[in-house]
């Protein structure tokens, strides 16, 4: 059960209307379905579908997070051996908590659940060793003990590791089948990274590589392999929308009509394969001779 006081002040704001807002994951007919059976009240009373909420009203929510937030029932592995453990992070589930947001906690009513914690009901001693955006899809890489994360986070930082992704982006007039992009990245206050020609004070360089696997002329799309050299925030989002490639569905560095074009509104971005290249004497040398890499039907077929 999870305990919200509602800080939208808008007027004749449904209860529908105000949880979607703040649980958009969780599905409708879920939320339909759990009104009906009186599991969601009101200032401790009972409601109905057309109730409507006000400003500090209490919510108690009798819905599990499985659905609140849309979770997987179940993980699903890609790779696993003594050392590591690779599963799928499907769109809209955070990776981890990288720090601490009391206002967020306060507006759902207690911490979101993660991958990782999904991970560590499996084995409490499994750490993260890297991060996917929220709405990116793909491959996540988790530790079993302190040697594998100590080898995977240094691998991560500099670069031993080589990352692969899908990308369905607007626009099929690509002048270039293949090619190398380098510019320089700034993080902004809120958040969005902005692209630069040349290097500006504190802005860093980002080297983003794609393929065109695939164009659409008659709904104007392609589909990319893109190759990251460098691993900044939001590199590939927003480097293919500085060259008016923009990633369908994404909600930061896309453009709106786009998304309502395609209906679809996270951004079709899948980190489908990793390979490795450690030194010979990492403990995790080993994984040179294979490549970690999601199955097709996972990030297939996004457009109909």
């Amino acid at each position: 059960m999870r305990t919200i006081y509602i800080k939208s002040k808008r007027k004749n704001e449904t209860v529908i209307s105000y949880l979607k807002s703040i649980f958009p994951n969780m599905i409708t007919s879920t939320l339909y379905k759990a009104l009906r059976n009186k599991d969601i009240r009101l200032n401790n009373v009972k409601i109905n579908i057309d109730c409507c909420v006000k400003y500090n009203d209490k919510l108690d929510i009798y819905i599990s997070d499985i659905y609140l937030f849309n979770l997987p029932k179940n993980l699903t592995t890609i790779y696993e051996d003594d050392n590591i453990l690779a599963v799928y992070k499907p769109q809209g589930i955070l990776s981890n908590i990288e720090k601490f947001d009391e206002e967020n906690m306060k507006r759902i009513g207690g911490l979101e659940p993660t991958l990782e914690t999904i991970v560590c009901k499996v084995n409490s001693n499994y750490k993260i060793c890297h991060r996917l955006d929220r709405n990116t899809a793909g491959v996540v890489i988790f530790s079993k003990n302190e040697i594998a994360y100590l080898e995977m986070l240094k691998a991560f930082k500099e670069g031993y590791i080589h990352k692969e992704y899908i990308a369905y982006v607007a626009n099929s007039n690509f002048e270039k089948e293949h090619d190398i992009l380098e510019k320089y990245i700034l993080k902004q206050k809120d958040s969005f990274s902005k692209i630069y020609d040349k290097k500006v004070a504190n802005s860093k360089k980002i080297i983003t590589e794609y393929y065109v696997l695939q164009k659409n002329i008659d709904d104007d799309f392609a589909i990319l392999k893109v190759i990251i050299h460098t691993g900044k925030t939001h590199q590939i989002r927003a480097q293919l929308a500085n060259i008016s490639h923009p990633i369908i569905g994404d909600p930061k560095y896309g453009k709106n009509e786009i998304n309502k074009k395609f209906k679809i509104y996270k951004q079709l971005l899948f980190a489908v394969k990793y390979s490795f290249s450690f030194y010979k004497d990492s403990p995790l040398s080993y994984l040179n001779n294979i490549s970690i890499s999601l199955d097709e039907n996972l990030y297939n077929n996004m457009i109909r």
